[in-house]
């Protein structure tokens, strides 16, 4: 039993030896370091050349007594930096800042897409001296009532929905409403002393997926959001951001994959539980161009409407859908309000080119009726009026006759969908095989590329470079022949889709 016990302390002596031992080992490690740190900070440290400069009157003061102190002999960081706690603090205090700037950094990363602004960058913008009306307050000779957005810019919170034809022009509208200084001005009136982000997004159905779904969606809004006030990381955790720092400081941000459930805990999180001094305005276009669930889009804009001082703008196609939950919400319908614009459109890009027809005031008064049937035919719809302005414009090239021109707008489809059915069979119908191929190749083009479709892919769809696709004999893509089919698809995009499309150059 003695040995037995004897062993047993035997056993724990040399443990706790070791122990000891190791614990040494790792003091004089420490000490080690100790010593390098103040060897590098020191050696880059002269006191006495650092008190002879005349520049030391500039420094801080609290950083001239460091230097009178390393003169005097202190000669280790902690006996340099004891009294010193401000100069602590500041490094703590950089040192989180640079945390929060590099988690914020890797939240922006995680967040972005490449086509996160394409859909806004590609819609047209409003001509000169249009769209302003919405800024103003309705007046008594409004065509249609409307409630005053420029009011609920200013004071109101909840949803204002913006409605429309296709091809009225919402989304014109919608990106000049962002872009317009006025719209920031009254905007600030909302809640004076606080500190206002504003996000948008803009759907698009023929866009890539991210540009029509609802991850798109909420990736853009909380990128925009991290991008204007980096507290957003602090609610990764579900914290409500304040004393995020430290958390960041004192570990590695791991972010999630992003889910959809993800992104809309983290955008609901952050509206209910945002600090007092954010206020946030959204513009979301397109609702109608959305794919998925249609009530989780809805429950998103509830969330936004519903939250402390949140407000948001959507527009989109009258659906049935939309009537009914944003029935009691202020609105306009676009096409009731915006025929001082059509007249500006007409002015600016039309009669300019008709002015030789005014040679007698006769004249002067049949082009006046031309321009009020255009006006009274286009019903509100932009895109409508810039397909015939074209057509009256290729007659004018042509040296139609007034009465020739008058007969192209009788003769005018009065829908959008009429029109781009005439542009097809206009072409002829020996072509319109050709231009259903085309039109087919840039509607799918959309769906699994994010850069648009370019002549070459066009090109390629011709029969015979298709053929040497399917046959996989790529010697051919190098060769005059095809060099010279893709020199010529320009001309037989044109002639077989007539004014269905426009090329534009890129670069």
């Amino acid at each position: 039993l003695e040995k037995g016990r004897f062993r047993q302390a035997l056993l724990k002596s040399v443990l706790a030896h070791r122990r000891k031992a190791a614990i040494q080992e790792k003091q004089d490690l420490l000490d080690k370091y100790q010593r390098v740190l103040d060897t590098r900070i020191l050696g880059r440290l002269d006191a006495r050349s650092l008190k002879e400069t005349q520049d030391v009157r500039y420094l801080d003061q609290s950083v001239q007594q460091l230097v009178h102190e390393l003169e005097q002999g202190n000669r280790t960081v902690a006996e340099l930096l004891a009294n010193h706690t401000d100069i602590l603090d500041r490094i703590e205090g950089k040192l989180e800042n640079n945390a929060r700037t590099t988690a914020n950094q890797q939240l922006l990363d995680s967040l972005f897409f490449p086509e996160i602004d394409s859909r806004e960058d590609q819609i047209q913008d409003a001509f000169d001296g249009t769209c302003r009306w919405i800024l103003n307050p309705p007046t008594d000779d409004s065509p249609k009532p409307w409630s005053n957005f420029r009011k609920w810019l200013e004071t109101e919170n909840g949803v204002y929905w913006i409605s429309g034809k296709p091809g009225a022009g919402k989304s014109t509208l919608m990106k000049y409403i962002v872009h317009e200084d006025l719209t920031s001005e009254l905007l600030a009136n909302w809640e004076r002393g606080t500190d206002l982000l504003v996000v948008t997004f803009f759907f698009w159905h023929t866009g890539s997926t991210l540009q029509k779904s609802l991850e798109g969606l909420l990736r853009s809004l909380l990128y925009q959001i991290a991008h204007q006030w980096p507290g957003l990381v602090g609610f990764l955790d579900g914290h409500n951001g304040k004393g995020s720092g430290e958390a960041v400081v004192s570990r590695t941000l791991r972010l999630p994959n992003w889910t959809e459930q993800r992104l809309l805990v983290l955008l609901k999180r952050f509206l209910e539980q945002k600090p007092d001094p954010i206020t946030i305005c959204a513009f979301i276009d397109g609702l109608d161009e959305f794919i998925g669930d249609e009530d989780t889009l809805l429950d998103i804009i509830r969330v936004f409407s519903k939250a402390p001082r949140c407000k948001i703008c959507v527009s989109s196609r009258p659906e049935q859908a939309f009537r009914e939950e944003f029935r009691l919400c202020p609105k306009l319908r676009v096409q009731d309000l915006n025929q001082q614009d059509l007249e500006r459109m007409i002015d600016q890009r039309l009669i300019p080119r008709l002015a030789t027809y005014r040679s007698t005031s006769q004249d002067s008064d049949r082009l006046r009726r031309m321009v009020e049937s255009l006006i009274e035919k286009s019903s509100g719809v932009f895109l409508w009026l810039d397909l015939v302005i074209k057509d009256l414009i290729r007659g004018f090239r042509n040296e139609d006759t007034l009465d020739e021109l008058r007969s192209r707008i009788d003769r005018t489809p009065e829908t959008i969908y009429g029109l781009y059915a005439r542009s097809l069979k206009s072409s002829g119908p020996e072509y319109l095989e050709t231009a259903l191929r085309y039109l087919n190749v840039i509607l799918t083009g959309d769906e699994v590329g994010n850069v648009g479709t370019t002549l070459l892919s066009l090109a390629l769809v011709e029969p015979e470079p298709w053929e040497f696709i399917t046959r996989y004999e790529l010697a051919y893509f190098t060769s005059s022949r095809f060099r010279s089919i893709c020199e010529h698809v320009e001309t037989r995009l044109v002639s077989r889709c007539g004014s269905l499309l426009e090329i534009e150059e890129n670069g």
